[in-house]
């Protein structure tokens, strides 16, 4: 637990009102994990909000695409993930608590490798393919793959011979963390104390969170949880212009859609994601 990956400046968001109970949010970095000097973009693999609704019984996984060209409090216009290398984790969550306009409750950050490493222990998880491949004696059809720890590992870091791989990779990494995600947060595995445990204790020394994400609050997420499969974590990506309506200069960006950001924003303020989700999918 640290105190540093939260920020502490006195004009962040404040949760709306409401008659329910208040929903949850939560930023999620997953990073590659590397050590020793400054904190860069490039250690950021995957930038997400998680809205947990009041009632607790979906989760909406929010992702940020890297090259998402937004404003940097203190440091102006950049991509997200620069926020990162300009002030680590607090200024990133107070760059996305300004682009979506609600409060972040917590943060949560955890290395690429300790997060697949948890997938043997939940029961493996099942992704889309989009693209067949084969590499390092593992195969990937078309279609629905279930994936281990090992063939995951493989499959996020095997983009490179496959047409535009670069990208490939990046959907990849998404989808099979999307995919963590949402079983570690459902049923299955919060109600199953030693399949919870177990990954908790895979995820332990991999996993950095704020200091109010103590023992106590865990547990009481836990068990207040209503999910009860897959289908209700919902994946969708902050909206962005169409690829020939961004900016075409230097540096390559991916343009905020303003009014779909409107959108979401209301959507996170007021808990009524799922509107905003049948509406944008």
């Amino acid at each position: 637990r640290d105190p540093s990956v939260m920020p502490t400046n006195t004009d962040r968001p404040q949760p709306a009102p409401g008659d329910g109970d208040t929903p949850l949010n939560i930023a999620l970095m997953v990073t590659s994990g590397n050590d020793g000097g400054e904190p860069e973009a490039s250690d950021v693999v995957k930038l997400m909000l998680m809205h947990v609704t009041g009632d607790r019984e979906t989760a909406y996984l929010v992702s940020m695409p890297a090259d998402y060209w937004v404003d940097v409090p203190g440091h102006g216009p950049s991509k997200i993930v620069e926020a990162y290398a300009k002030g680590g984790p607090a200024l990133t969550v107070q760059t996305v608590e300004q682009l979506v306009n609600v409060p972040v409750d917590h943060t949560a950050i955890v290395q690429l490798e300790g997060m697949i490493n948890v997938i043997d222990t939940i029961g493996g998880v099942t992704v889309t393919n989009k693209h067949a491949s084969e590499s390092n004696g593992f195969s990937y059809p078309e279609g629905e793959v279930t994936l281990s720890g090992d063939s995951a590992l493989n499959f996020v870091q095997g983009g490179e011979q496959l047409p535009n791989g670069d990208a490939v990779k990046a959907e990849r990494q998404q989808d099979v963390l999307n995919a963590i995600a949402g079983k570690l947060i459902s049923r299955g595995v919060l109600a199953n104390p030693t399949m919870f445990g177990d990954a908790v204790t895979i995820l332990g020394p991999n996993l950095t969170v704020d200091t109010k994400l103590d023992n106590d609050t865990i547990v009481s997420l836990g068990t207040s949880m209503r999910i009860s499969g897959g289908d209700d974590v919902k994946a969708v990506m902050a909206p962005s212009l169409p690829a020939d309506a961004s900016k075409t200069e230097e540096p390559a960006r991916t343009e905020v859609n303003d009014a779909k950001l409107a959108e979401l924003q209301k959507a996170l303020s007021t808990d009524s994601m799922d509107e905003y989700f049948t509406a944008n999918n």
